[in-house]
């Protein structure tokens, strides 16, 4: 299937979600849905390069979507179909709002969003493209359900303690820039039958100039893919508490 039939719901439009949905649009998916709930902030446009200063203020979801309509039309892509929704992604409605996707991709700047996206994504059978940075750090992880490594054989579950992603420890604008891309490759992989992309997990430490990566094989003991996650029970996606 060509890329122009391809449905992408890309989840964060930040730091991450800036330059693979830039990318993605370019390169002439045909369908892409930008689900962020947040609004552009002066301070953030080091690193979040799908905005400017008239944005600030305004809807991210929706100032992307109207950039991303410009990236595909510069590419020669009229056929892209660009969706702005306003939500935040909850587990009500989660299964809901993947579904009907080829690949969702996520890039969001807390680590309950990220569970969530990984087990519905697992529930609903479809791809995904995950990643996370923080300072100088950045990884990046793709999933075919039932056939790779998927985010909690990684990282078993959020950690506990305060939520130390990037709305809260920072995050330096090129390791995003490097991890973004690096997500990107992995979706166009997935959206053209290349599924080994899968299971492979990518590490960038940029003050180190480094990055490295591994294929991960699937965890004996985790709660998605042994098929211990069947619902997506709200609770499951609170932070712990350090002294639990």
């Amino acid at each position: 299937m060509s890329l122009a039939r391809r449905r992408v719901l890309l989840i964060g439009a930040g730091g991450l979600g800036s330059p693979v949905a830039t990318l993605l649009a370019r390169a002439g998916v045909g369908y892409l849905e930008i689900l962020d709930d947040d609004i552009v902030e002066l301070s953030n446009l080091q690193r979040q390069t799908l905005y400017d200063e008239r944005c600030a203020g305004q809807s991210k979801a929706e100032c992307a979507a109207e950039q991303l309509r410009r990236e595909a039309a510069l590419a020669g892509h009229a056929h892209t179909e660009v969706v702005a929704r306003e939500l935040r992604l909850h587990p009500d409605v989660a299964l809901e709002l993947i579904g009907g996707f080829d690949l969702v991709v996520e890039g969001s700047d807390n680590y309950p969003t990220k569970f969530l996206t990984a087990d519905a994504c697992t529930l609903a059978r479809v791809r995904s493209v995950q990643a996370g940075a923080v300072r100088w750090v950045g990884w990046s992880l793709g999933n075919v359900p039932g056939h790779t490594a998927c985010l909690r054989c990684a990282f078993e579950d959020i950690p506990p303690g305060p939520d130390q992603g990037c709305s809260t420890a920072g995050v330096v604008g090129p390791v995003v820039g490097v991890v973004g891309a690096l997500q990107a490759a992995t979706s166009l992989q997935l959206l053209t039958g290349q599924d080994r992309a899968a299971g492979v997990i990518h590490h960038y430490r940029a003050l180190h100039g480094s990055l490295r990566k591994r294929r991960l094989t699937r965890r004996a003991g985790c709660a998605l893919c042994s098929g211990e996650i069947t619902h997506l029970t709200p609770a499951r996606y609170t932070p712990r508490d350090c002294a639990a």
